[in-house]
């Protein structure tokens, strides 16, 4: 049966890395909320937690929803790239609810290297960069409290092939 792993983590934890190594190497369908967002939005989010943004989300999970049935419909496995906090939990609510409702087996895993690591990441970066101040807001939020701390991977000393095989090691959604 398909599996769904929500990989997840502040900026600079190697999200998008991770999982663009599991689609070209494992077989797995890659779905990214920020390949979404930009498309739909620019860089208009909304603020954080304000009703337009809230409305963002709705529209960027219904197209990641839709996109997650159609790979499981297909018998495939999904790796969803998205930034999904713990404070506020909202997108992990709805995540979760979808998947639950539906009965869908999946994973979370957060990536979350030493905010030293993080940092750097992002300012090697080739096309954007969040910043030392930003990162560490984001790095924060993510604390253990609303995520269990056994999905939590600190990616910081390894490299991304090695964090490919551990996540397929230890999820049920292993091939």
């Amino acid at each position: 049966m398909p599996k769904v792993l929500l990989l997840t983590g502040p900026a600079g934890s190697g999200k998008t890395t991770i999982a663009r190594l599991l689609a070209q190497n494992s077989g797995w369908i890659r779905i990214s909320e920020d390949d979404i967002w930009p498309r739909l939005f620019g860089k208009n989010r909304g603020i954080l937690g304000s009703a337009e943004h809230r409305g963002k989300r709705a529209q960027v999970h219904d197209i990641v929803f839709k996109a997650v049935l159609s790979a499981l419909a297909h018998g495939r496995n999904v790796v969803i790239d998205a930034t999904v906090h713990e404070a506020p939990p909202e997108a992990f609510d709805e995540y979760s609810g979808f998947f639950d409702d539906r009965s869908i087996e999946w994973e979370l895993r957060v990536l979350y290297p030493r905010l030293e690591v993080a940092v750097a990441r992002d300012a090697n970066r080739e096309s954007w960069h969040l910043g030392a101040q930003s990162i560490g807001s984001l790095h924060a939020k993510f604390t253990g409290t609303v995520f269990s701390r056994d999905s939590f991977i600190d990616n910081s000393d390894e490299p991304p092939e090695r964090t490919v095989a551990r996540l397929l090691e230890t999820t049920a959604g292993a091939v």
